[in-house]
């Protein structure tokens, strides 16, 4: 456990040294604030001015669901960006075989950040969500992200070689947050097209308060982590 902390203690380091790493980390908040305060306060000005119906009231839930699959998100972002700097200066190989070990390195870089990213969704929902969240439903939504966000890390280091990369396939990664939005907006059975993303799922559990999603989205998200670990272990090696 000490190697692990301090493996982790040397994450923390090196996010805190980068600027935009660190700037990724407070992001959260500040879209957090936004959603709150923003959103309504925009809606006020459009119906003040433009005479528009309140429509961004029917979406605060998926304004809140993403605040929620956000934060994970920038978090393992940033866990991305790390790994990825260590793999261009041989440091992930080198820590592979001190005491912290292959598996350690990968809780200190994958785990931990969704576990910290966890904790942190579920304070800035109850903080600043837009609508009522049932406790049970808060900490499932907060978890699947978390989840759902490591699927998203493993994907960019997968397919990066360096930074530069990284960043241009975070940005590609995005996509699979698109399953958020089908529920709201598709409502025949062609929104089962998106069945393989576990945004989708998180979605509809969110929108219909069926807890029996939960199994599809914890399915889903474990088969992504299971194809992009594989690739992402030859690439270790």
């Amino acid at each position: 456990m000490t190697s692990l902390i301090r493996s982790f203690t040397m994450f923390i380091r090196q996010i805190s040294r980068d600027s935009m790493l660190y700037a990724v980390c407070i992001a959260p908040l500040l879209a957090a604030l936004f959603f709150r305060f923003g959103i309504p306060y925009i809606e006020a000005l459009l119906c003040r001015y433009f005479s528009l119906p309140a429509i961004l009231a029917d979406y605060y839930l998926l304004f809140d669901l993403f605040m929620a699959i956000l934060t994970p998100f920038l978090f393992c972002f940033a866990s991305s960006m790390v790994i990825l700097t260590e793999s261009d200066e041989n440091m992930s190989g080198y820590l592979a075989v001190t005491p912290v070990g292959r598996k350690g390195y990968l809780v200190s870089r994958f785990v931990f950040p969704a576990l910290i990213s966890f904790f942190a969704s579920v304070l800035l929902l109850s903080l600043f969500s837009l609508t009522e969240w049932p406790r049970f439903l808060m900490f499932a939504v907060c978890f699947l992200a978390s989840l759902f966000s490591v699927v998203l890390s493993l994907l960019v280091v997968s397919f990066s070689h360096n930074r530069v990369e990284g960043m241009a396939v975070s940005k590609l990664s995005g996509i699979m947050m698109f399953g958020l939005l089908v529920p709201f907006f598709i409502f025949s059975d062609i929104q089962y097209l998106f069945a393989v993303l576990p945004s989708f799922w998180i979605a509809k559990l969110c929108y219909g308060r069926d807890y029996l999603f939960i199994l599809p989205a914890l399915l889903t998200s474990f088969l992504w982590l299971g194809i992009l670990y594989r690739r992402f272990e030859k690439k270790l090696i």
